[in-house]
Formats: C-alpha cells, sequence, structure tokens
C-alpha cells in the first residue's frame, strides 16, 4: 500500500510506501523535514513500486538532487527512510550508503580492494590547520590552558602525597637511623612511582586534547570536559609510547634517518587508538597505512615547523643580546622576555602544532 500526503510546508503532494509511516525525510520540492503519517486506508490507495523514495504526482520537471531528500540537510540520514539501504565500515563502525565503494567517514574500501590513504598536499593541510586555528583560537588555547593546569595541580598533589607516604614510612621503619642502602633503594622506587604517575597524567590529558581537537577538525563542537575522555584509552597509550619511544631510540642509534621514518610511519598511533579504539598492535599496524605515500609530506610539515620554531629563539637572543648592550636592568628585562617567550610557545606554537597533527591525521583518513 501507499500513503498519500501533503506536505505541511509546500503543500506538496507526495506518496510513499506505507512501511516508512513515522519515519522522517526530506521534501523532494522544498527540501523541509517532514513526517510520513500513519497510512489511511482508501479503497484508490494504490501499490507501491517498490522504490524506497518519494514519487513526484504531477509532470512538473524533477526537483534537482541537490534539493530533493538524497541531498545532505537539517535531517540526519539515519532517522529517513534510506537507513535502511546502508553499510556499516568494518573499519570505524559508521555507516555509508549502500553501494559506496570507499567509507565516507575514514576511507575503508567498503568493496574490493584494500585501503588507501588519502595523499596529502603540505600546502593544503597548513591552510586548513591555520583556518581550524583562526576559528577556533580562544577554544584551542583554553584546552591547553585547561592541561597545563590540570597537570601542574595534579603533579603537585602527586609529589605530595609520595612524600608524605615516603616520610611516614621511613619513619615506621627507622630508615633515618638505619642503613643508608635501603634509603637510596626507597628513594629509587618512589621516584619511578612519581615518574609513571606523572607521565600517567600526562598521557591522560594529551589524549583529552587529542580528541577534542579531533572532534574540532571534523567540524563538530566538542566541550571542555571532553579533556577527561581519555581514560579507556590510557593503558594502551602508555605501552604503544613505551613501544614507539624504544623504537624511536633504537632507529636514531641507527644512524638517526631509521629512527626519523619510524617517527613518520607510526606516529598517528594515538589518534588511532582514539578515534577508531584500535588494540595496541593494530593502532601502529593501521598508522603504516594512514602513512603509506605520505612520510615525506609530513617530513617537509616537520621541516617547516622545525624553521618556524627557531625564529622565536634567535628573537629571543637578539633582544636579550641588545639588553645587554643597553646596560639596562639586565635581569628584569631577562626574566621578561623569557616569561614572554615561554608564554608564546605554550599559548600560541604548542597548540597550534597540536592542531598541526590533527589536521594532518585528518587529511589522511578522508575526515
Amino acid at each position: 500500500m501507499t500513503i498519500e500526503f501533503s506536505c505541511s510546508h509546500c503543500n506538496k503532494v507526495l506518496k510513499t510506501s506505507d512501511d516508512k509511516a513515522g519515519r522522517r525525510a526530506k521534501c523532494p520540492q522544498c527540501g523541509e523535514p517532514i513526517l510520513v503519517p500513519a497510512p489511511e486506508p482508501s479503497p484508490s490507495a494504490q501499490t507501491d513500486d517498490g522504490f524506497d523514495e518519494f514519487d513526484r504526482l504531477d509532470s512538473e520537471t524533477p526537483v534537482p538532487e541537490d534539493q530533493s531528500f538524497l541531498a545532505e540537510g537539517p535531517v540526519r540520514e539515519e532517522d529517513s527512510f534510506l537507513a535502511g539501504n546502508q553499510t556499516d565500515c568494518p573499519m570505524c563502525g559508521e555507516s555509508s550508503p549502500a553501494g559506496s565503494k570507499r567509507c565516507q567517514h575514514c576511507g575503508e574500501m567498503l568493496q574490493k580492494g584494500e585501503w588507501v590513504p588519502r595523499k596529502i598536499k603540505v600546502g593544503e593541510v597548513f591552510s586548513r590547520t591555520w583556518e581550524v586555528y583562526k576559528a577556533n583560537l580562544g577554544s584551542i588555547i583554553g584546552i591547553h590552558i585547561l592541561a597545563y593546569v590540570l597537570y601542574v595541580v595534579a603533579a603537585v598533589v602527586v609529589m605530595l602525597i609520595l612524600m608524605a607516604i615516603g616520610f611516614a614510612g621511613a619513619l615506621v621503619l627507622g630508615l633515618g637511623q638505619g642503613d643508608q642502602s635501603l634509603i637510596v633503594v626507597f628513594g629509587v622506587i618512589f621516584y619511578f612511582v612519581a615518574i609513571l604517575i606523572i607521565y600517567s597524567i600526562v598521557f591522560y590529558l594529551m589524549l583529552g586534547v587529542m580528541k577534542y581537537l579531533l572532534k574540532m577538525v571534523r567540524g563538530e563542537h566538542p566541550e571542555m570536559g571532553e579533556i577527561f575522555s581519555g581514560g579507556p584509552f590510557l593503558g594502551r597509550m602508555i605501552l604503544c609510547s613505551i613501544v614507539f619511544g624504544l623504537a624511536y631510540m633504537a632507529g636514531l642509534v641507527a644512524f638517526i634517518i631509521p629512527g626519523l621514518i619510524i617517527v613518520f610511519m607510526f606516529w598517528p598511533y594515538a589518534f588511532l587508538l582514539i578515534d577508531r579504539d584500535l588494540p595496541g598492535i593494530d593502532a601502529f599496524t593501521e598508522s603504516r597505512k594512514v602513512t603509506a605515500g605520505n612520510k615525506f609530506s609530513m617530513f617537509l610539515i616537520y621541516l617547516i615547523m622545525a624553521g618556524v620554531s627557531i625564529v622565536p629563539y634567535l628573537l629571543l637572543l637578539a633582544m636579550m643580546s641588545s639588553a645587554e648592550q643597553a646596560g639596562g636592568p639586565a635581569q628584569t628585562m631577562v626574566f621578561l622576555m623569557f616569561f614572554g617567550f615561554m608564554a608564546f610557545i605554550y599559548l600560541m606554537v604548542i597548540p597550534f602544532y597540536s592542531v598541526l597533527g590533527t589536521v594532518s591525521y585528518a587529511e589522511m583518513t578522508y575526515q
């Protein structure tokens, strides 16, 4: 059976099959969201022709596709009757129209063939990074300031707690008057515990910032609370970072170049953890796929940013030299210059680097 009804916005008469009752779609004429009503028994009702779309009931020129329910609009595709003709991506789990050769979200091949990353262009990456950075400057700086503050507070609290525990343990065990070797052993243990906890805090906040920026780059509107969303990935992040660091150091020992190759091959592993929730080993495997054909472009991006990073240092040295030659209050000037320099690095440069890395990953993965 078919349902015949009029668009509540433009009064266009439409029809569709009765199994679409209660579903939302877009009017093919005015493009406004409409609700398909429940069927009303009618002797004149005709059998639907089997197409999952609205049919025009007059002889006017068909509405262009960009004005019909096939176009993107305020009605989500998953809420329309087209949702039945979807293909779920085995990589990211998102849905794409049936028959799509490639996932519209992550680029995964849905039919025959292997996933192929997008070949990024250095100029386009910097251009998109600048647009995102400029349009969301306050939010980007804000999320980094929040991360810095949380890190400092958490690190101080951790150190105070560990010092209190160590002091109490020393009193209970009488280590102050005992074997000095035991004091050294306990000191080393507490040092490594402190490092482990502090680095866990760093990774936790880093994952939250990365997830926040990734959503922002996608055009979403993340909240600051996203900074606390790194918990589910923290264990894998720590293990992957240890493996990545060891591989990088081994590569540096082997004449430096292998170390750089490792960096440019596997650096997206953290993004893959938070974006696709992959196991640690799979994050490295997928990193190789994502960076295939893009390692040289990432090397150029790295060189450009390394060159840009040198400029503030050169300016700082030049200003310090000028202050000393002027014979003014050198110590005060040096302190103010150094403070301003560090503020510029942490509030402007590092956030830009973070957005640049996020955009690079998004460009490679069709996001």
